[in-house]
């Protein structure tokens, strides 16, 4: 495969699921600030953290404000990292590889783009209307995962899009963990909870669709089996450890190489380092270094594997020399 083709194919991937999860991030917080307004209001500004996009922000407009920033994260045309132009990469993305794609996957990104962008020219009709929106947002995301998944040959393009994927899905729910609503240093109080700590807990496990699947594994809301379950657990599609064990796979199967048998270049190695990182750091190690730093390095080395895949399969003036 081309190394333009493969690099479009995962970029595609990795832009929708940024789509999905800031329309997540965007909505978990919507829905608290109903619960909890005295308190959510005044931490509107941890979403731009979150998303590294203070600086803009503050060079844009200075004052932050609930509306101001749901603007900027979905609609504004000036933050490179809104919704909309995300959703733009994407589309423009899949667009330059039309021939490698399914027909159906073209389609539905372009009308999903289109119908956005309506939406963009009447935003200040939708206040009333906003978790709905954000919903719809998720669903069209998923409808392009579905849509992967069944439809497209599990070749070198189906693996690329899967390495997109599952790299930015770890990389946003670490950033989930690590917005800011927490104080793990009081982890060990096991007596200091209160209402308004399960509503925080809930929807941070609600964000990444993990609260009922949380539930049928632990039977009480409690820090440290939060940690394990979004970091360690290999099993919930939208933990670290599962999207990293996914990476894993999908870059190993670019080579034919097998991570039993040791790495064949310097993606592979990066990656499964990071994968192991993640089984044999127990929670109570993660907690006693604690969780910002925890994840914060993780996304470090997370970016690490992402640079590694360029220097392998995209970066053509390392390829021509």
């Amino acid at each position: 495969m081309l190394s333009r083709v493969a690099n479009s194919i995962y970029w595609m991937n990795r832009y929708i699921e940024r789509v999905e999860n800031y329309a997540r991030l965007v909505s978990v917080n919507i829905n608290l600030s109903y619960d909890l307004p005295g308190v959510i209001s005044q931490h509107w500004g941890l979403l731009l953290e979150a998303t590294h996009d203070k600086a803009r922000y503050d060079e844009l407009y200075g004052e932050e404000s609930e509306e101001q920033i749901i603007n900027f994260i979905t609609f504004d045309p000036q933050n490179h990292n809104s919704i909309f132009n995300i959703l733009g990469n994407a589309r423009e993305n899949a667009r330059t590889v039309k021939e490698t794609l399914p027909k159906e996957i073209w389609e539905h990104l372009n009308s999903f783009y289109l119908e956005f962008k309506s939406y963009s020219a009447q935003k200040n009709k939708l206040n009333d209307n906003l978790p709905s929106f954000y919903e719809n947002i998720k669903q069209q995301c998923q409808l392009f995962t579905g849509m992967i998944e069944g439809t497209l040959s599990r070749d070198e393009a189906y693996y690329f899009a899967n390495m997109g994927k599952f790299l930015e899905r770890a990389d946003k729910t670490s950033r989930f963990l690590d917005i800011g609503y927490f104080n793990f240093k009081s982890m060990a109080d096991s007596k200091a909870v209160n209402s308004q700590d399960l509503l925080i807990w809930s929807s941070v496990l609600k964000s990444v669709s993990a609260f009922n699947m949380y539930r049928q594994r632990y039977k009480s809301l409690k820090q440290e089996n939060i940690i394990e379950f979004l970091i360690k657990d290999r099993d919930f599609p939208r933990a670290i450890g599962h999207s990293i064990k996914k990476a894993e796979y999908a870059i190993y199967r670019i080579s034919g190489a097998r991570p039993q048998d040791s790495y064949s270049n310097s993606a592979e190695k990066a990656v499964t380092q990071l994968k192991h990182e993640i089984d044999f750091t127990e929670t109570n190690e993660i907690v006693k270094m604690g969780l910002h730093r925890f994840l914060n390095d993780f996304q470090i080395k997370n970016n690490i594997v992402d640079q590694e895949i360029f220097k392998v399969y995209f970066d053509l003036d390392s390829k021509n020399q």
